[in-house]
């Protein structure tokens, strides 16, 4: 299965299967051809309600590659930082909570620029990096450019207190532990992937 958000809606491409379970806040569409799919990202841009709509296909990987093929990708890291009071580090940037992340440098490895752009939007040091967690995708729009990012996200830990240094060039305006058990006001005013995200790490380190 592979989710992918445009703004606060997302389209997601799941197995075709006889005995479907479907959810009530999703519409469901059966998958024929990729010239029809490709103009619903577009609808999907000015949308102002939330929409979800379900592709069901029969060849998750194969209309996967072929829906990726009509995007330029740009790929970005980042990190789900814990500290040793089982709290999750947020920045508030444009007025919205997110978590830490940035764009992949040429020749970089996904794992060492999560650690580099927490670093650098936070002011943290000496990040423990642990396993990859799930990837998550979004389209946005630059000038004519219709860009997929795929951003690659990481558990991390910090052993010690430390001063929050925002990156306020970045846009970032605060940056702050919030307890993992607190996050309601968090996830309503955030983006529809990061709150797909937070729905899937753990609530703390062990």
């Amino acid at each position: 299965m592979y989710q992918v958000f445009i703004n606060q809606s997302s389209i997601t491409f799941q197995q075709f299967e006889k005995n479907q379970e479907f959810k009530n806040n999703r519409i469901y569409i059966r998958f024929s051809c990729l010239e029809e799919l490709v103009p619903s990202v577009g609808l999907l841009k000015s949308n102002t309600n939330p929409l979800h709509i379900v592709y069901l296909v029969d060849n998750v990987e194969l209309v996967w590659q072929s829906f990726q093929q009509q995007f330029e990708i740009v790929e970005a890291a980042g990190g789900v930082v814990y500290n040793p009071k089982n709290e999750l580090l947020f920045i508030l940037r444009f007025g919205k909570w997110d978590l830490p992340k940035g764009k992949v440098e040429a020749g970089e490895q996904i794992d060492e620029a999560a650690v580099r752009e927490v670093e650098e939007e936070c002011g943290l040091k000496d990040i423990v990096l642990e396993e990859q967690l799930m990837t998550t995708y979004h389209v946005y729009w630059l000038k004519e450019r219709q860009i997929l990012k795929p951003t690659y996200w990481f558990k991390m830990r910090v052993i010690n207190d430390q001063n929050l240094t925002p990156q306020t060039e970045e846009g970032i305006e605060m940056v702050e532990w919030i307890k993992s058990t607190s996050l309601e006001a968090v996830k309503e005013n955030t983006y529809a992937s990061i709150e797909a995200l937070l729905k899937s790490i753990p609530t703390s380190l062990s």
